[in-house]
């Protein structure tokens, strides 16, 4: 169960549970089947990225501000307001008004956490040396696939099913139709010489933001959306990670032509007060998106600690979520009264070591979607069970190099001698 704990403040979540959710069946045609599971390492954070000086040595969540910093942060906080750049006075502003509803509401959610073991003050594990991240080059080709002529395609072939046998799929082609994995199980395939683990009943299309087209042609329509933009700052420039989008071109994206009557648009956005205003005054009205509701990730190591302090003048320990529905002048906007979005909420969890690999919504959203929803990701970089996914690295984290595979007789073992000593236990 991916959602642990819930309450009037939020939630908390075990994303890595439900990555490994829609991996219990994998079929290869070489192997059979097989179970996958993401490297648990990837969220096995011990500690804070920066440890708070003025904490004592319980690593329970910190409540209070920090009362010793470092050198480099103590000329930092020197700084009078008055010498501050209005992003920055507009950032402090934000936080102020944030502040109180991450630390009181984080409390009960992370006391939850340590209560059914999915947080535990007691470490006894030594930190694992991080294997080797996967070298991903498929924005590159997807840069390169700009110079071809987009092929045009007849209704019947926009999508396109793997086979899971690598001759036959080398023929695929991931950059101008949706690529599915139709079945009820994942799926090992070859794609571009390299191996990936499809998660059942998902979708993708791999382009950058010039070939995004074969996701319109599709005629397909989704209830709810959810966006990572690469968004454009400082910090990425100079570390040259990922490609960044401005601002200006994300209005383009196609999203009320995919968008159904009533979807739920969700935008993950850095905590740059600018990026804010620009989806709630511009984007959101862009695209006939009613705002809803404002949420905050809160990013929590192991014991339950912020990653970052919370007063960190540098970076915080939470991200926002933008939620709106579209509108439609012809259709009614009332909705049952379960499916309301509720404003101020927040999804505490375990953060994933790999950059930009964001927590599953589906969990979260599902009480405020219609049971068969039509899910879509844009600027995805990994797949979902029953979601079609989009971006230019959107296969990314499913790379073999992400997971560790069980052959089924060592789980059936497993099973079998679970249960012959749960037997046992109840004859004595």
């Amino acid at each position: 169960m991916s959602v642990l704990f819930a309450n009037d403040r939020g939630w908390l979540l075990d994303s890595y549970s439900l990555i490994n959710a829609g991996f219990e069946r994998c079929f290869s045609a070489n192997r059979g089947h097989f179970r996958c599971r993401f490297n648990k390492q990837y969220f096995d954070l011990l500690k804070p990225h920066i440890v708070d000086k003025g904490k004592n040595s319980s690593p329970a969540l910190n409540t209070e501000a920090p009362s010793k910093i470092d050198l480099k942060t103590r000329k930092k906080r020197k700084r009078k307001r008055s010498d501050l750049n209005q992003g920055e006075v507009d950032a402090e502003a934000f936080h102020a008004k944030v502040r109180l509803l991450v630390l009181e509401g984080s409390q009960p959610l992370v006391e939850a956490g340590h209560h059914c073991g999915y947080l535990t003050e007691d470490l006894h594990t030594m930190p694992t040396k991080q294997a080797p991240i996967h070298e991903c080059q498929l924005a590159a080709l997807c840069d390169m696939a700009k110079q071809l002529l987009a092929v045009e395609r007849s209704a019947a072939s926009h999508v396109q099913a793997v086979k899971g046998h690598a001759d036959l799929d080398s023929h695929l082609d991931l950059l101008s139709c949706l690529t599915e994995n139709p079945n009820d199980f994942a799926q090992e395939v070859t794609l571009m010489g390299q191996m990936y683990f499809l998660p059942p009943r998902s979708r993708f299309l791999l382009s950058d933001f010039t070939r995004i087209q074969p996701l319109v042609n599709s005629e397909e329509k989704y209830d709810l959306i959810v966006l990572d933009p690469p968004w454009e700052n400082k910090s990425v420039k100079r570390s040259n990670r990922y490609g960044f989008l401005p601002s200006s071109q994300l209005k383009q994206l196609p999203v009320p032509a995919v968008s159904a009557a009533g979807c739920v648009v969700v935008t993950w956005v850095t905590n740059r007060p600018r990026h804010i205003r620009f989806v709630r005054e511009e984007l959101y009205p862009h695209w006939g998106v009613e705002l809803l509701a404002e949420w905050l990730w809160v990013k929590v190591t192991r014991t339950g600690e912020f990653v970052f302090p919370l007063d960190s003048p540098h970076k915080k320990p939470y991200e926002v979520l933008l939620l709106g529905r579209t509108c439609a002048n012809n259709i009614s906007t009332t909705r049952p009264e379960e499916y309301e979005i509720p404003d101020q909420r927040l999804i505490i969890s375990i953060p994933s070591a790999l950059h930009s690999h964001k927590p599953s919504l589906s969990a979260v959203l599902r009480p405020y979607i219609s049971p068969n929803a039509r899910c879509l990701e844009l600027f995805a970089r990994s797949l979902q069970p029953d979601w079609t996914s989009w971006g230019n690295e959107v296969i990314k984290f499913q790379h073999h190099s992400y997971f560790t595979t069980e052959s089924m007789e060592t789980i059936c073992d497993d099973t079998t001698s679970t249960n012959l000593q749960a037997d046992t236990s109840a004859q004595l």
